[in-house]
């Protein structure tokens, strides 16, 4: 290449080489950014191929801060994750159009592999990891390109950067198992970093859960010892909704329970979570859970809280029970459950003064308010209407139509009316069983929002409204509301065979969904052996070695170990001779041979031009043949014939070919 233009084949291996490397962002950051790479990648393609304008230094320095300016208005700063990333894939692609040296180049490949590692601020699925691999391969593959611009094809290149990288995957090994691993997630990232991530809000406003219903994202999965309970029993509990404004429910701070603040009745269920990252505190459990891991706080209200916000994927071991008597109620926590803003619900407070005189019992109060929900034609849909300054009233007497969270407000709202502590809790309610790998998958669809009220003798006792109205939703999952709902049919509406057949899927669509299982549980299995592989699974590894309380320093000289001795082994195979696999060497050296036992023996000094002129002084019968099976190895092996495959045959028949 000279100054100002770059081989074209070269230019092809960098452009695939970044297209590789920029793909998986596209999915991350606006199109547009993504559009500037591929479009000043093309502009530098045009200008060797097709001669198009070339732009100056004034124009190139131009468009960089159009773009700082494009970045810096799409993000309203330059620091961060996204913007970082943002930034420099379009100013790589920016330097497509000032490429003129080899070192313009290797910078480029360089970057190109930053810009794959920071895919995996995004996450760090395996899919990507599979990805990544593959662009790091290209990238290789362009920069052997770039050093042997006319040895090799395609795929000798590709062949060639795909045994660097596995001959470098010795060294990666121990150095990924053995380098001193720190607690908790990396230090310095971006404010950024974490954005994006789904999880259960705060607050529950009327809509709330419904937003999360949309989204198909994996919330946690759960490895059960022993079979599951029930679809109905499966209440995840998260957080626990006691204030109550009018129109929105808070929580309460509960305070911190030194034991499990229940007796539990009935079996105990031990299970496994794992929890993908949300960037919350809360740790969903199953109702209700009889001890805390390491790590988390155990409220009072039964829920569990980790000391930070869960950012990276969390594995903790629960033991929980389905049947308890949570006991007595603290003066203040009876308080909270009874507190009813002065003007919430005036109609709601009527309706349930009337049931509190008509049944003076809690037990009967509650069962009237489910009584009037499957009555009074109300509805549970996946699209509720909006609701204005009070909902509660707007709810129970104007649309009557709702999603879970409309229900248990309400509910809750009629109980503290009629004088019944109660509160709302939001959670996670069933779960989709993976027969591939046997534990559910709770997604954030699967988002539910119930009631509990507490009764004398009993405690805190669970009352889910939306049963009342959609059993389907306890009994069946959200899908499969949603599923009806597509279908036109109004939930309560066929028996559970009905239902059930109208559910049934199609061999296609159970293959699909096989395929998906099986994909997940790929995935969760290249999670749990490989991006989980932290401090204390090394540390489980060094123990079964027999190397319990490792220090730091004991364990960077194995590292050091580890990696001298990957490196001795390195230097003794590539000190090892070696057979030639070059087929012109191959052919070569089978005509010396054939020399040789004429009695014509190549001395070890002796280069192939030398040696061939003193065969034909010797041999003058066979000087032409001599002549033209080194002339033809001298081409391939220095010239400028080294790929040329009609010649490799030529060489290789003259050769067998040759008699003495």
């Amino acid at each position: 290449m000279n100054a100002l233009s770059v081989d074209r084949r070269v230019l092809q291996s960098l452009i695939a080489a970044g297209g590789f490397a920029v793909a998986p962002h596209a999915f991350e950051l606006p199109l547009w950014i993504i559009g500037v790479f591929v479009a000043s990648a093309s502009w530098r393609y045009g200008i060797e191929v097709f001669q198009w304008y070339r732009p100056g230094r004034l124009v190139r320095f131009g468009l960089m801060l159009l773009t700082l300016a494009a970045v810096f208005r799409q993000y309203h700063t330059l620091l961060g994750r996204d913007p970082g990333m943002a930034l420099l894939i379009t100013l790589i692609g920016l330097k497509f159009l000032e490429l003129k040296t080899t070192r313009d180049l290797v910078v480029s490949l360089f970057v190109f592999y930053l810009i794959i590692l920071g895919s995996f601020l995004y996450g760090q699925s395996l899919w990507l990891g599979a990805w990544a691999l593959l662009a790091t391969t290209a990238s290789t593959a362009a920069l052997v390109h770039l050093t042997q611009p006319t040895g090799l094809d395609r795929s000798q290149r590709l062949r060639l950067s795909g045994v660097m990288l596995a001959k470098a995957a010795p060294l990666m090994l121990v150095v990924y198992l053995l380098f001193p691993r720190i607690s908790g997630t990396l230090w310095g990232l971006p404010a950024d970093a974490h954005s994006g991530l789904t999880g259960m809000p705060d607050t529950m406003q009327p809509g709330s859960i419904r937003s999360l219903s949309e989204s198909s994202e994996v919330a946690f999965r759960v490895d059960f010892d022993g079979a599951p309970p029930r679809q109905s029993e499966l209440y995840w509990r998260g957080l626990v909704f006691t204030g109550f404004d009018g129109r929105g429910w808070q929580r309460v701070q509960a305070p911190k329970a030194e034991v499990t603040p229940f007796v539990p009745q009935g079996e105990a269920r031990r299970y496994h979570v794992t929890l993908e990252p949300s960037n919350k505190p809360w740790m969903p459990a199953l109702d209700l859970p009889a001890i805390r891991p390491q790590g988390a706080r155990y409220g009072a209200d039964f829920t569990l809280e980790h000391r930070e916000p869960i950012r990276e994927r969390l594995n903790y071991t629960l033991t929980s029970y389905t049947r308890y008597n949570t006991g007595a109620l603290e003066p203040a926590e009876r308080e909270h459950a009874l507190q009813l803003p002065p003007d919430a619900g005036p109609r709601a407070r009527a309706l349930a003064a009337r049931w509190q005189r008509e049944n003076g019992n809690p037990q009967q109060i509650a069962q009237a308010a489910l009584d009037y929900f499957r009555r009074e034609n109300f509805v549970y849909t996946l699209s509720p209407p909006l609701l204005g300054d009070n909902p509660v009233d707007e709810f129970l007497f104007g649309t009557r139509r709702g999603f879970c969270e409309h229900y248990a407000a309400a509910f809750v709202a009629l109980m503290r009316a009629a004088g019944i502590p109660s509160r709302v809790v939001v959670g996670y309610l069933g779960g989709e069983l993976n027969t591939a790998g046997d534990y559910l998958i709770v997604r954030q669809s699967d988002a539910h929002a119930w009631a509990e009220i507490w009764l004398a003798g009993r405690g805190w006792v669970r009352v889910d409204p939306t049963g009342a109205i959609a059993p389907e939703r306890i009994e069946l999952g959200l899908d499969a509301v949603r599923r009806l709902e597509q279908q036109g049919l109004a939930l309560g509406s066929l028996s559970s065979d009905a239902v059930l057949r109208v559910l049934e899927l199609g061999w296609f669509e159970v293959m699909a969904r096989q395929a998906r299982w099986y994909w997940d549980y790929t995935n969760l299995a290249w999670y749990r052996w490989v991006v989980d592989y932290g401090k204390e699974r090394q540390e489980r590894l060094l123990t079964s070695l027999g190397l319990e309380d490792i220090s730091w320093g004991r364990l960077t000289g194995l590292l050091t170990t580890g990696v001298l001795l990957v490196m001795l082994i390195y230097a003794l195979l590539l000190w090892r001779p070696k057979k030639s696999t070059d087929p012109a060497q191959v052919a070569y050296l089978r005509f010396c041979r054939k020399l040789a036992r004429a009695g014509l023996t190549r001395a070890p000094h002796e280069g192939s031009h030398a040696f061939a002129a003193r065969a034909a002084r010797q041999r003058a019968d066979l000087a032409m043949s001599i002549s033209e099976i080194t002339g033809l190895y001298e081409d391939l092996r220095y010239g400028r014939a080294t790929s040329d495959r009609k010649k490799s045959v030529s060489l290789k028949k003259r050769v067998a070919n040759f008699r003495v």
